[in-house]
């Protein structure tokens, strides 16, 4: 199979979902070809920074109104109306994208790729499969869209909600979120927590900052530290120099090893090295890292996550049998995300007060955590590639079966004349 991924560099979380696709594929289906394109960024450098730069402003200064902006183009109106109106006319731009790499399937991780995919294979006529890939734990209206052949979701909810939007739920498989392969490997706990250092005894309690490298966390880490209960720390601030050096400022380091540039290289190699955070309760030894790649081992080796509920990385924690404590979610995605993982027993919301208490309670009781552990495990999907890749192939035999598989040379002759129109008759 010739397998096209139209993704998009909003947020963190697509673009990492089409790589664990990618990668799966690259793995275990030599034969196939594999290609991952940033849907915006190939119509419209431009474009691409406008919306993709637009995003993480709102997000980060303005998310109520991000919230309201989400749930409006979740329903029949204006907005919504204006959103499609912009994305069919960018789409006729993928056209030459298709002709040149003729994908037998195109799976799309991101709501305007769907639309502007739905587009073209509408407009010429292109018989080829589209599957839908959802990256979150709620549904939203911008994902569904005409000719589109199978949607992929992570919960039996959200079949019942796209059906709620018209969309076949014979259509919708509950396959859950990519993640990286890396994932499915087994490890040895006791190795790795001698490989990072870490004490055998105390709970590990992982804080990551998110794509956005959001500041809360640091508030949070101060009360965490001020409670009495012995444990300790993994700070991972992601490719955020200043909230690192807001760490590395309050943390004591007796050794020599302090490090004084923050790229990967150092914070790999220094991946076995202990700070300390010393309080009114005593000593919590910190793990404070700049950016690493090979997060799914500090998964391992942890208790407890606190995060923020981005799609990805709530799909790595369950996969990684981890509970979750979830802070600031935005408005929208991240917001439905939170109230499904609290509701099903896989996380706590954080509130903004007394954070450290929610910790505090969930480190002391280890019957609680043993039983949101469990639900991470039932939650757990397995392969999430695989299972897409299957039905992909899946797909891809009923079309040529049916002798309908595009052909290039006539969409060639369909996008001389369609550029030729005058955007106004569109």
């Amino acid at each position: 199979m010739r397998i096209l991924i139209l993704s998009a560099s909003t947020g963190g979380g697509h673009m990492r979902t089409s790589a664990a696709m990618k990668k799966y594929i690259e793995q275990n289906r030599p034969n196939d070809v594999v290609r991952v394109v940033d849907a915006l960024e190939q119509i419209s450098h431009l474009y691409n920074k406008t919306v993709s730069e637009g995003y993480e402003l709102m997000v980060k200064t303005a998310p109520k109104f991000f919230g309201t902006v989400y749930n409006h183009t979740n329903k029949d109106s204006t907005m919504n109306d204006l959103a499609v109106k912009i994305q069919h006319r960018f789409a006729k731009k993928l056209l030459p994208l298709m002709v040149e790499f003729r994908p037998d399937v195109i799976i799309c991780v991101q709501a305007f790729c769907v639309d502007m995919a739905s587009r073209i294979k509408l407009k010429y006529k292109m018989d080829i499969p589209i599957i839908v890939l959802i990256t979150d734990f709620a549904t939203h209206k911008m994902y569904v869209q005409e000719g589109i052949d199978a949607y992929v979701v992570s919960n039996q909810e959200m079949v019942d909600s796209l059906q709620q939007l018209g969309v076949d739920r014979s259509t919708v498989q509950i396959s859950g979120i990519p993640i990286d392969p890396d994932f499915y490997h087994e490890f040895d706990k006791d190795e790795l927590m001698k490989k990072f250092g870490l004490i055998p005894e105390l709970p590990v309690v992982l804080l990551m900052a998110g794509s956005f490298g959001v500041k809360d966390i640091f508030k949070i880490y101060l009360n965490l530290v001020e409670t009495e209960i012995p444990f300790q720390v993994i700070v991972i601030t992601g490719k955020n120099k200043r909230l690192y050096d807001e760490f590395d400022y309050i943390l004591d380091d007796n050794s020599e090893n302090t490090m004084t540039s923050v790229t990967k290289e150092d914070s790999m190699e220094k991946e076995n090295h202990i700070r300390y955070y010393i309080g009114n309760y005593g000593v919590k030894p910190t793990k404070l890292l700049y950016f690493v790649d090979n997060i799914q081992e500090y998964m391992c080796v942890s208790d407890l996550i606190i995060t923020k509920p981005g799609g990805l990385t709530v799909s790595e924690s369950i996969a990684s049998v981890l509970p979750m404590a979830i802070f600031n979610a935005f408005p929208g995605q991240e917001a439905d995300n939170a109230d499904y993982l609290e509701s099903h027993n896989m996380a706590v919301k954080l509130p903004k007060k007394n954070s450290a208490k929610v910790i505090h309670e969930l480190l002391s009781n280890p019957e609680k955590l043993a039983s949101m552990k469990n639900a991470c495990l039932e939650n757990n999907k397995g392969n999430s590639a695989m299972l897409i890749v299957e039905l992909a192939e899946k797909l891809v035999k009923s079309y040529h079966i049916r002798n309908k598989k595009y052909d290039p040379d006539v969409v060639t002759e369909m996008i001389s004349k369609y550029y030729s129109v005058n955007d106004d008759e569109e």
